[in-house]
């Protein structure tokens, strides 16, 4: 009854996947920037997704499940909410009267099964999946596209953008990232922080920062355009996705916009294309 207990660190140090010094520097890192500890292990090559799924699968006996080769019911997958998904990083696959067969990248998430199971009113039935598959059926069961930076070089780190990905026409040019600088700035401990950003889209924005922000934190952000696109500084409520620390010691925020008028979006989008259109274009008179 004990070992059922037992945290994810204190398995995989028992199956001598990790050592404790990489578990209190996991544990550390999470207290200080937020996420959970799974994804940094993976994230910063602490361990590997193989590896995760086998010491649960030993330790619990969860099945594991091959994504890829499954066909899942689209009567199942509404149950749950992309967002919800997204965020546990768990995909429904089947359900049997009041009990629901749930793959996850971490079957001991206690908050991700009472979350399922208070929005479905089913009984959760944990199974093991790695985190690549998960992505890839979130992919493609709930129509958005999850987008990856490289965390070093030869290496990826856990996924920063969620964003539709069925858009036609205008709204499917929203849904492009593009890279351009808007100098914004936003609160940090008292002071008044300055940044720019690296690339823009409707649903997120990616920028450099001197100061980690705590991932899943909210934070007030402000866009200064030149007069012509808007006169007045642009104010968003934005989500911390994830920090990536740089070579440089600085760190490169992933956020998504979470409140802002769509005028105003618009008018980043449409500075954002035109500075993009006008790079182009030098670049092509430089040839």
């Amino acid at each position: 009854m004990g070992e059922t207990k037992k945290k994810i660190g204190e398995i995989l140090i028992a199956h001598g996947y990790i050592t404790q010094a990489t578990l209190d520097e996991a544990v550390d890192y999470q207290k200080k920037y937020g996420g959970n500890i799974t994804q940094y292990l993976i994230a910063y090559n602490r361990i590997k997704e193989e590896d995760l799924a086998r010491c649960l699968s030993i330790q619990y006996n969860y099945p594991y499940i091959p994504l890829r080769a499954y066909e899942i019911p689209n009567s199942v997958i509404h149950l749950v909410p992309s967002h919800i998904a997204e965020k546990y990083w768990l995909v429904p696959i089947d359900r049997i009267e009041k009990i629901l067969t749930v793959v996850m990248a971490n079957p001991l998430d206690e908050e991700a099964i009472k979350t399922v199971e208070k929005l479905t009113g089913c009984t959760v039935q944990p199974f093991i999946g790695m985190l690549s598959d998960i992505v890839k059926a979130i992919e493609r069961y709930y129509g958005i596209s999850i987008e990856n930076v490289e965390l070093t070089k030869g290496k990826k780190a856990a996924p920063l953008f969620v964003y539709n990905k069925t858009y036609a026409g205008m709204e499917r040019r929203r849904s492009i990232r593009i890279d351009t600088m808007i100098q914004i700035h936003f609160p940090f401990q008292k002071e008044y922080k300055t940044s720019v950003t690296k690339n823009v889209g409707m649903h997120g924005f990616l920028f450099e920062s001197q100061n980690i922000l705590p991932v899943d934190s909210y934070v007030v952000m402000e866009f200064s355009l030149p007069k012509e696109f808007s006169p007045y500084p642009i104010a968003a409520v934005v989500q911390v996705i994830r920090a990536i620390p740089l070579p440089n010691k600085k760190f490169d925020i992933a956020s998504r916009l979470i409140n802002i008028p769509k005028e105003d979006a618009d008018k980043i989008m449409r500075y954002g294309i035109a500075m993009s259109r006008a790079s182009e274009e030098e670049n092509r008179d430089a040839k």
